[in-house]
């Protein structure tokens, strides 16, 4: 298979993966309505907006008429054996935009932003936070077989910021890879600490990473537990530490 086959495979099968767990999701707590799970339990408003056709927004009747079809498939689908059918539906109907879409917004992951290593940061003045960020720039080797390239990624990080006459008073990393011991090493025990799982909110890759091999294809363990036992192997967990404990051990180490 070549790269691109590849990647156009990886894009179909986080499809079926995300809408998979929405007929899970929503047969279980129908209260949280369609609108909300396909916007925030999929990707799909992110991914729409790199294509054209109707506004994803309750205010345009083309998108509440959708909304009504979906609905429509969900009650024809009230088993977990009608998973299928259910995701074939909504691919019929989503599936052409995603897939046009879904490599523009893996770029805008990539080349939008300046990176460090596979670090990067958002400032946010108002409160004086550094939140991080991170992505697999080393795709198809693992981002976590060096320590010491994940710590200068950060050294840099702090270096910019100072550079930039920036002034944190704190950092924050919101990632399901806090349950990993090679990040949790990255970073001070006063953030290890604040470590707290997100509420079952999977928007993002700070969710839907986990389904992310290190050569860019699906982690079909990972899936098989979400779509039949219906949870994720790592919740999300949010840290955060004074910057200056952070830069303190960065430098340090």
């Amino acid at each position: 298979m070549n790269d691109l086959d590849r990647r156009t495979a990886f894009y179909a099968e986080m499809f079926a993966l995300q809408m998979g767990y929405l007929h899970q999701r929503l047969r279980r707590e129908p209260w949280w309505g369609m609108d909300y799970g396909l916007g925030n339990f999929t990707m799909l408003k992110s991914v729409s907006k790199f294509s054209d056709g109707p506004r994803y927004d309750l205010d345009e009747i083309p998108w509440r008429k959708t909304l009504a079809a979906c609905w429509e498939a969900l009650q024809r689908a009230p088993a977990d054996a009608d998973r299928e059918a259910f995701v074939a539906f909504l691919r019929s109907v989503f599936g052409e935009r995603w897939m046009r879409a879904y490599p523009l917004f893996e770029d805008s992951l990539v080349h939008t932003h300046h990176y460090f290593g596979c670090f990067r940061y958002d400032y946010h003045d108002a409160d004086r936070v550094v939140d991080l960020h991170f992505h697999n720039m080393e795709e198809p080797y693992s981002p976590l077989l060096s320590r010491e390239k994940r710590q200068d990624d950060l050294r840099r990080i702090v270096r910019d910021v100072e550079a930039q006459h920036l002034q944190p008073v704190l950092v924050r990393f919101d990632t399901w890879m806090n349950n990993l011991k090679p990040v949790q090493a990255l970073f001070p025990v006063s953030f290890l600490k604040t470590l707290t799982p997100a509420g079952e909110f999977p928007k993002g890759y700070g969710w839907w990473g986990q389904f992310i091999t290190r050569d860019g294809g699906i982690n079909r363990r990972r899936a098989d537990m979400l779509l039949t036992k219906g949870r994720f192997e790592f919740a999300r967990l949010a840290g955060e530490c004074p910057w200056v404990e952070f830069q303190k051990f960065v430098e340090q180490n």
